[in-house]
């Protein structure tokens, strides 16, 4: 079984230790838990019964435990391991994910967040193996060892040192799962070009950023960049530096008391009457009316 996880997932580490299975006699009765846990066993070999199944897990092996699910110790506990054990709370929560889908995933993708206009966020989905034996896992078991000592030495922002490290850990058991099932993670070439030229956009849109400029920053011909934009972006160059000027204007038109002349000279237009109706264009009111507005 397989868990996806939203990137944007807010993580909370609720309590950390590392647990002796043969010292602990409350570890071969069930137990139920309103947090998802992370366990992963530091040395010998532990048996977990999770619900109805019996499990055997040896050094480095790795289980994530949905909330309220039943798990406890079975077998001979004198003759238990050690693990490190975490309960985290974690939203939005985690979804099963079927395997076969893993072929359609789109851990390669370009979404629009590069943008400074799109608001929208894009929540990838980052795939979490539910029983694993990670190529990473003495890693793994180095970082469990930093999170039980910050969860049981509170000094200043442990709580975000705690967090950071739960979410290193997850990221290294998703990567790892990443490399295992040989997905193409590599970016295309024109994606990285894209990137460029939307840095490159939003740095200097106030400028004069003529074909000439942007073939000579890019070392692209211009009629490939524009190809290249429309594919990921949805628009034209053009029609994003105008986005970029109007949305800079509404900033100045809110928060200074510059004359819209003024404004229409800052972010690069020359011409106020020209200013004047590319915003009412794209806002469907005069600069005047929304600063009138606020």
């Amino acid at each position: 079984m397989y868990y996806s996880m939203s990137r944007l997932s807010v993580l909370d580490v609720r309590w950390a230790d590392l647990f002796n299975a043969t010292a602990a006699p409350t570890f071969m009765k069930y137990h139920y838990n309103p947090y998802y846990e992370l366990i992963i066993v530091a040395e010998g070999t532990v048996n977990f019964q999770v619900e109805d199944s019996s499990l055997t897990l040896s050094v480095g092996d790795s289980i994530i435990l949905k909330p309220w699910e039943r798990h406890g110790g079975w077998g001979n506990a004198s003759s238990g391991g050690s693990f490190f054990w975490a309960q985290f709370s974690c939203e939005p929560g985690l979804e099963e994910f079927a395997l076969h889908r893993a072929p359609e995933l789109t851990i390669v993708h370009a979404p629009r967040t590069e943008l400074r206009t799109v608001n929208t966020r894009y929540e990838d989905p980052v795939i979490l193996p539910r029983l694993d034996r990670s190529t990473k896992r003495y890693k793994l078991l180095g970082l469990f060892q930093e999170l039980v000592e910050t969860m049981k030495e509170p000094v200043g922002y442990f709580r975000l040192e705690a967090t950071l490290l739960l979410a290193r850990m997850l990221h290294m058991m998703a990567d790892d799962f990443l490399q295992r099932s040989h997905l193409d993670t590599s970016f295309p070439v024109s994606y990285i070009t894209f990137r460029r030229l939307v840095d490159l956009l939003n740095n200097g849109h106030e400028t004069q950023l003529d074909r000439k400029r942007l073939e000579a920053a890019l070392d692209r011909k211009y009629e490939y960049l524009c190809q290249v934009f429309k594919k990921y972006a949805g628009s034209s160059i053009n029609q994003y530096i105008h986005q970029l000027r109007i949305q800079r204007a509404k900033h100045l038109l809110h928060h200074t008391s510059l004359s819209v002349k003024e404004i229409a000279s800052q972010i690069g237009y020359d011409d106020p009457f020209y200013f004047s109706r590319m915003f009412k264009r794209l806002e469907q009111v005069s600069p005047q009316q929304f600063r009138e507005q606020k």
